[in-house]
């Protein structure tokens, strides 16, 4: 009974315990595929510009931003290459961008910055850039210019150091330039603003998610399936037990009954002074007597036979003495005429 009772709550530490390892497993692959993108500031480099939080094998991942997105021509832009790397994969000193941006003219020096977070390192190299050439003219109200694609170099951390440099391409988003001109004649609250809004739909960025689905999948599945066994486990514990029957108890036998010989119902009529018709019946019962003791106690059989033929009436008192004498002198349990059991 004890045993039964401690089983439930042995099931209930062990789920408590599986979900509790579950849950700081997935949690701990959260913070260390997404600690690089925590540490990185959101004035410095927004976290829905960057790459998504699970690197490729390879352990590099790069992507183009430009600031802003739309401009009057002859604006001055703002070009960043943001690289999240794994450490233990690539090393962070290896990486160069390697881009062009004619006929974009560079008009400040370039500026990298680097953190560092858990294993992994978020690197942004930026440029900035202005065109006020003919190139870069919108042809009508606006055009969309794109951008020559950076090449981004780097050293996977191998046994050896000579292991051959490996590159990856990163494409810049598509850069809306309105025309002066074009601005200054636009009615209504257009007119008011330095440029004109314009929704891009082209150059979303990659998606990205917080834990993989190849890992987040299995998980569950394996987290379910424990949840399953311990709730199949608690069940069958819980159904109360069907116990045997008792088995009936016997009954007692019943009390045998005594079957009097004629000899004993003759001597008891000859003691019973309470019947209606007790001469006649005690006259019979002393002729009785007297045929069964007549080979083997002829005096008593004598006896018996003088007072059932008297010519007065048998008295109790003088029959019940013959059936005294008669108990006394045989054995009516022997005797042929006994009791039989």
């Amino acid at each position: 009974m004890r045993r039964r009772q401690l089983l439930p709550a042995v099931g209930l530490v062990v789920v408590a315990l599986v979900t509790a390892l579950a849950v700081v497993g997935i949690s701990s692959l959260r913070g260390d595929e997404s600690s690089a993108l925590d540490a990185i500031p959101e004035e410095v480099a927004p976290v829905d510009r960057l790459p998504g939080s699970g690197l490729p094998e390879a352990g590099i991942a790069a992507t183009g931003v430009i600031e802003p997105r739309t401009i009057l021509f002859g604006d001055t832009i703002a070009a960043h290459i943001d690289v999240l790397l794994d450490r233990r994969k690539v090393e962070p000193t290896s990486v160069r961008i390697s881009t062009e941006f004619v006929p974009w003219e560079i008009i400040g020096p370039q500026t990298r910055v680097r953190r560092d977070a858990g294993p992994d390192t978020w690197l942004r190299t930026s440029f900035t850039l202005r065109c006020t050439g003919s190139p870069c003219m919108p042809a009508n109200d606006s055009s969309a210019l794109e951008f020559t694609p950076a090449e981004v170099t780097y050293a996977p951390v191998t046994a050896t150091r000579a292991a051959p440099r490996e590159s990856l391409t990163v494409d810049f988003p598509i850069l809306l330039v309105y025309s002066r001109f074009a601005v200054v004649n636009l009615d209504g609250p257009a007119a008011t603003s330095s440029t004109p809004y314009r929704a891009d739909l082209e150059s979303f960025p990659a998606v990205g998610y917080r834990i993989a689905p190849g890992v987040l999948v299995p998980t569950l599945l394996v987290l379910a399936g424990l949840l399953a066994i311990a709730g199949a486990i608690l069940a069958f514990v819980a159904v109360p037990r069907r116990r045997p029957e008792p088995e009936p108890e016997p009954e007692p036998e019943p009390e045998p009954v005594i079957v009097l010989t004629p000899l004993e119902q003759a001597l008891e009529l000859l003691e019973d002074a309470s019947r209606a018709d007790g001469a006649e019946d005690r006259r019979r019962a002393l002729e009785l007597v007297a045929e069964v003791l007549d080979l083997d106690h002829p005096d008593l059989a004598r006896a018996a036979r003088t007072l059932a033929w008297s010519e007065h009436d048998p008295l109790v008192e003088q029959t019940s003495g013959l059936a005294t004498r008669v108990r006394t002198t045989i054995d009516l349990t022997t005797n042929g005429n006994g009791r039989v059991h």
